[in-house]
């Protein structure tokens, strides 16, 4: 069966629909710095860059977790803990004011601090971010961007926040849950309207 005359003007159609959608395809791919094989337990753009927790699950487990920062497409930064390596990452749960938790998860590199925190409540200014400490100074903090691919909460299949770290429970070996102070009162200053 020969050809239409139209063939020629629906193929270049359909051959500029999908040039189209490659991009946005490309895009959607990298809303995090996830790979194929794992699953995004916390990802945001923070600043101008992505921010990602990821985690690969063999056995029924976390095998395998792993922190990625940078532009989409361009890790400019990762940590990675698996069971035969150390260290791994840390967490815990600090009040903000009476009626807002501060939730945290961080890795050490050298004298840096890279700390993954959210903050659930009335009181937040804001919900949730990246901050850089160098001991107990505040290098930068930037704040996770709303949009629809964010994952800018913790995932409760890594852990569970409670109001302490007594009633906080992580599902890996990765990721210890302790008490420690991170200064958040410089990441979430407590607004004048929290105290009566």
């Amino acid at each position: 069966m020969p050809f239409s005359s139209s063939f020629p003007v629906t193929w270049h159609l359909l051959a500029t629909a999908c040039a189209a959608f490659v991009p946005a395809l490309a895009a959607a791919a990298s809303a995090t710095h996830c790979q194929a094989d794992e699953r995004p337990y916390f990802s945001c753009v923070a600043g101008k860059k992505t921010v990602s927790l990821c985690g690969a699950v063999s056995a029924g487990g976390i095998s395998k977790l792993t922190y990625r920062y940078g532009k989409p497409g361009k890790v400019e930064l990762e940590f990675a803990a698996t069971s035969a390596s150390a260290p791994h990452f840390m967490a815990t749960v600090e009040p903000d004011s009476p009626r807002a938790k501060v939730s945290e998860v961080w890795f050490d590199r050298g004298e840096f601090r890279y700390l993954l925190h959210t903050c659930e409540g009335g009181d937040c200014p804001y919900d949730a971010g990246l901050a850089v400490l160098r001991g107990q100074r505040l290098l930068s903090n930037a704040r996770c961007q709303r949009d629809a691919d964010a994952v800018d909460i913790f995932s409760t299949d890594l852990v569970e926040f409670g109001d302490s770290t007594d009633t906080s429970k992580s599902h890996t070996k990765l990721l210890e849950i302790g008490d420690y102070t991170n200064s958040i009162d410089r990441l979430y200053p407590i607004p004048a309207k929290a105290y009566p």
